[in-house]
């Protein structure tokens, strides 16, 4: 972990959230000054299930991984991946004093820690700003709920569907990207084994779904993919 760019004030980053794009100068200056900006390697931990929940994170640039450590359990249950943009920690704003779950940077992640009281303070006084951070929410949950039903309900073709049709379409926008995941966090991800999503991907590839060379994943049958993903 670095220490970032303190010379970037929240009104000149050209980075913004939704949320924090309906802010004013004022306002911006207010979330400048309880915030710090932290540098994050890929593999590093950014926050722990268990400590304090004293900051709101934002996503300044990256990819993390939230996920619940399972005790006396070799392996972790993935909630979340998160892009750039994205806030860690909104549901310990009003509730749990403590993080329920661990984050963990996919690739190199600059984050800005931001205080809960100044948080809270610009929902209280910016209507627009609540209305933004309460759609995030339930972009969250939505996404969970659905999460849920994959693990639940969907035999392995189709969770590994669903996760490969969520990474192109939400997380890299691109039906062509280079996976910042391994294997075993898209098992955590599916509730599959490693094993079981290689023996996947290779299906896929020699379906001709999906093409997969050098680390990097090309979903060249898109609709396919997804009817592989609604028929579970």
């Amino acid at each position: 972990m670095e220490s970032g760019e303190v010379t970037n004030s929240c009104l000149f980053c050209i980075n913004k959230s939704s949320c924090f794009k309906q802010l004013d100068d004022s306002q911006l200056e207010l979330s400048n000054n309880h915030r710090v900006q932290l540098d994050f390697k890929q593999g590093e931990t950014i926050l722990k299930q268990g400590s304090f929940a004293n900051h709101i994170y934002f996503i300044k640039k990256g990819l993390v991984k939230v996920y619940m450590e399972i005790p006396h359990s070799e392996k972790n249950l993935v909630i979340n991946l998160l892009p750039t943009g994205n806030l860690i920690g909104l549901p310990s704003l009003y509730g749990n004093k403590v993080h329920t779950y661990t984050a963990t940077a996919i690739e190199n992640t600059t984050v800005c820690i931001i205080e809960n009281n100044a948080i809270k303070e610009l929902i209280e006084n910016n209507g627009k700003f609540a209305a933004e951070i309460i759609k995030t929410m339930n972009h969250c949950s939505s996404y969970t709920f659905n999460r849920f039903v994959s693990l639940t309900h969907k035999q392995l073709n189709g969770r590994l569907a669903d996760a490969l049709i969520y990474l192109a379409e939400e997380i890299y926008k691109n039906n062509t990207f280079k996976l910042s995941l391994s294997r075993a966090d898209l098992g955590e991800l599916t509730g599959m084994s490693t094993m079981s999503v290689v023996k996947v991907i290779k299906d896929f590839k020699d379906n001709k779904i999906i093409n997969n060379k050098g680390g990097t994943i090309e979903i060249i049958n898109m609709p396919h993919l997804k009817r592989i993903s609604e028929v579970g």
